[in-house]
Parts: structure tokens; sequence; C-alpha cells
């Protein structure tokens, strides 16, 4: 299913000769439809929950564990780790960072005040090492000849710790790569790991929320990983920003593949738990909606609503690049189209 929204200009007074020449720009949402854990604890205890839960790791790997209990009130108690082998992963940070040594298994004890659980952790495949990534500050421009693929949040950094949008990342990672596209993947300076499969993009920058004032120079830019609400939405900002002010291009699309994009569970029944709560998929948004027009006011509307009115979305980054979005987007009306079926002016 293919969803487009499209910038075009309205009637009034014109703003300048660059603002004539973008007679048209869009923004396209295309939806692509496309190891063991065990607990112990104390009888009546709630459980403890590690994150992320990616415990199969290659060795040189690193990655951080929180640890949450599941009760009436989840919460994030201090916790203990422990390791039984350290000649296969090794704890270098008691907060709760590792690095795996060798093949083989071996167990993460976690100890909370009232709770206990073991982990086994497995350590097997080829040896990966750390990637080198430049802070967004040192890169000024990005150009493509055709499209572009961001990836953000492409490390292990805690949020998608159920990877629910990795098997959707790693099929765009390989499917831009044989069209040759650039791959940019933003990641975490505190959390240097990755999990995407592919570890060898374009161009690897160091973004804690996707914020960036990099110049973007393609015709269709496509948004994988990231909270759809959130950090996704903060590099379509600022992407949006850099294109409407520096490029005079009358088109523009961006591509949001609603299977490599995570939500925040709040949107549904039943889980009120608060961080880390587990994602979904921008799909599964989708999908709980009765039809596309549904979809398009609950759905799409918040997000388009917050893209023009909340920049930068959550007052992140504290410094901004000006005018405002909102500025650059007056005198342009939005249309959203879902695939053949059904088309919204916003």
């Amino acid at each position: 299913m293919s969803d487009t929204v499209s910038l075009t200009q309205i009637g009034g007074p014109p703003r300048s000769s660059r603002r004539k020449r973008l007679a048209i720009a869009s923004l396209l949402l295309l939806c692509l439809l496309g190891l063991s854990a065990r607990g112990s604890a104390p009888p009546g205890a709630p459980e403890l929950e590690v994150f992320p839960q990616h415990f199969l790791l290659h060795p040189g790997e690193q990655i951080h564990y929180t640890v949450c209990s599941e009760d009436n009130k989840p919460r994030c108690p201090d916790a203990k780790f422990g390791i039984t082998d350290s000649k296969i992963v090794r704890m270098i940070d008691s907060k709760g960072i590792f690095e795996a040594v060798g093949p083989g298994r071996t167990e993460l004890v976690v100890q909370a005040p009232t709770s206990q659980r073991r982990i086994t952790l497995a350590v097997a495949g080829t040896a990966q090492s750390p990637m080198l990534a430049v802070p967004y500050s040192t890169v000024q421009k990005i150009a493509a000849k055709d499209s572009l693929l961001f990836v953000g949040h492409a490390n292990l950094d805690g949020y998608d710790h159920t990877a629910v949008a990795k098997p959707g990342i790693d099929r765009l990672v390989r499917e831009a790569k044989r069209n040759g596209w650039p791959v940019v993947y933003f990641v975490s300076k505190e959390y240097p790991n990755w999990y995407t499969a592919d570890r060898h993009p374009h161009y690897a920058i160091i973004s804690e929320g996707q914020e960036h004032k990099i110049r973007v120079d393609a015709q269709r830019v496509i948004f994988a990983g990231g909270d759809f609400m959130f950090c996704t939405l903060r590099n379509v900002q600022m992407t949006l920003h850099g294109m409407l002010k520096q490029n005079d291009a009358r088109r523009i699309d961006f591509v949001f593949p609603a299977q490599a994009i995570w939500v925040e569970d709040i949107w549904g029944p039943g889980d009120k738990r608060p961080y880390p709560a587990p994602m979904v998929l921008l799909t599964t948004l989708f999908a709980r909606r009765a039809n596309d027009a549904q979809a398009y006011g609950e759905v799409v509307v918040p997000f388009l609503d917050r893209v023009i009115t909340q920049f930068p979305v959550l007052g992140y980054p504290s410094d901004p690049p000006a005018p405002p979005l909102s500025d650059l987007l007056k005198d342009w009306s939005i249309v959203v189209r879902f695939g053949d079926r059904f088309e919204q002016l916003y």
C-alpha cells in the first residue's frame, strides 16, 4: 500500500522567484507490506525484563542492558549484573555494559532487591569490529542522483528492544545497495553497536535523536528506523527544512516504509506501560484502523500537525535552523494519498 502526501503551492501573493520555481513538493508515505531467556525469582516476586532483548552476540560486540520489573506498577529498579563465564562475555561497566569475547554460551545474572533473573547469552559468528561514526555537524551535504535511505537508531540503543523493525530495515538496506542509493545510518554515541545486519553504510553519523543540519540533495528520501512520532519525525523536519530553504526542486518525495518504522505501543488498548514499552510497526497502526480515511485522521494527521507546528519536536535540538518550518510551508497545501484508493486534502 502506498500513501502519498503532496505539498502544493496555493494562491496568494508571490513570495519570491524561488517560490515560483518550487511549484510542487510532495511527501510520499510508502507502506511496504512487506536466544533463550529464563527467569528466576522468589514466589510472588515481579518478573524482571531485560532490554534490549538481544541475546545472541558476535565476538567483539558490545551491548548495554537495562532492567524493568513486570508487576502492577512497572518500574526500572537498580540492578546488579554478573556473568558466569567472563571468557565468553565480560562486563565492562557495572551499569550493564558487556562485550562478547569468544564463542560459547554463558549466563547473564540480573539481581534486583526482590527478584533475580538468569539469561543465557550466546556468542557466535564472525567478529564484528566497531564502526566509526562522525558527528552530524561535520557533514554538510549528502547528494543522490535518485533516492537516499536514512536509517535512524541503526545501533542497539534500547528503543526497539524486540527489533520489530529490523527485518524491514535490513530488506531496505539490501534494496538500496542493489539500486546504488546512498545509505545513511544515524547512531547514538552512547551505544556504539548496531542492530542492522549490514554494517557498511555510506555514511555513519552520530545523532542522538535524528537531528541534523545536513543539506540533502535527492529526488526521493526514504526514512526508516526510529519512532514515527518522535525521532523519525524530527529527521523529516530537518530534512524538509533544508530542502525547502536551499533547493529549487519542483518535487520532493518522502517515503516511510511502514514495516521499517516503529511506534511506541501507546496508541492501542490495554498497554499503559512506560518506557521501555514494546514497540509496534507503523503497519500495525494502520491495521488497527477500519479504513484508510480513519488511518489518515488518527495516524497521518497527528504526524503532519507535529511536523509543521512543533519544530523542532519536543524542543530538541535547542538550536534548530531558522526560520520555523511553518514559515517555509506558508501558501502550501498537503494532499495525502493511500495507494490508488484514497486521497485527502490536509
